[in-house]
């Protein structure tokens, strides 16, 4: 007997499943400013695999090895990061003087965060990182968490923007719930980075100010969770411009 399809499955329900069944893309062309900020990840990515040293023995090969789990992470955020940027020009396909001026702001972030990014991970993910006391340790939360902060910043910026120029840009109402609820995907990550330095400089154990980035899973379940029922009640009265 053939499976009903006329429902969709608990999987398909989920916000963010498939986002983009529902989100016309405007950026339809790879723009010039697009190709600038590929080259620069690619850099950036290039970058990373340069600071890997080439073993030459076996105690060089475990090295490596060992710092494996921090090139992964590095990799990874640097994905994510492009990821972003990817999505929203395809999305909103904007390329005025605002959105310049943000996407060369982030780009200078990512290209100079590579190496501190590495150390940062490394410190973490691959023993102490040449650190020798509480303070330093402190201070390489401070670090990440102000300049992660910085770049969640600027996307945010960049969202912002085109949520404000939603009638221009023609978005239905589920489009800018979309929208809205990667926005506060995004605060969500700038309020845990400042959590996070702000504990560095409490009385606290060592680890509590890394740990707190563990939260993340659990703040962006709630929050794809609370958008996601308006989103999917909107898709259910069909088609409408936001007002």
């Amino acid at each position: 007997m053939a499976r009903n399809r006329s429902k969709p499955s608990w999987r398909e329900r989920l916000p963010g499943r498939r986002p983009e069944e529902h989100f016309h893309w405007r950026g339809r062309e790879v723009s010039r400013l697009e190709n600038l900020a590929d080259a620069a990840f690619g850099f950036s990515l290039t970058l990373l695999v340069v600071a890997q040293q080439v073993p030459t023995d076996f105690a060089g090969l475990m090295k490596v090895i060992r710092g494996f789990p921090a090139f992964a992470a590095s990799f990874a955020l640097l994905i994510v990061f492009w990821n972003v940027h990817y999505r929203f020009f395809r999305r909103y396909g904007l390329e005025d003087g605002f959105t310049r001026v943000i996407n060369y702001a982030i780009l200078l972030f990512v290209i100079f965060s590579v190496y501190p990014l590495k150390f940062l991970f490394s410190a973490w993910l691959g023993g102490t990182g040449g650190m020798r006391t509480a303070d330093e340790l402190f201070m390489v939360y401070r670090i990440y968490g102000v300049g992660l902060a910085a770049v969640w910043l600027l996307f945010g910026l960049l969202y912002w923007h085109a949520l404000r120029r939603w009638y221009e840009l023609g978005l239905s109402a589920v489009e800018v719930e979309y929208t809205r609820l990667d926005l506060a995907g995004m605060r969500i990550n700038i309020g845990t980075c400042l959590v996070s330095v702000l504990l560095s400089y409490l009385p606290v154990p060592l680890w509590l100010p890394g740990m707190i980035y563990g939260t993340l899973g659990l703040t962006m379940a709630w929050n794809g969770f609370r958008f996601g029922r308006r989103i999917r009640a909107l898709i259910a009265a069909g088609p409408a411009r936001a007002a």
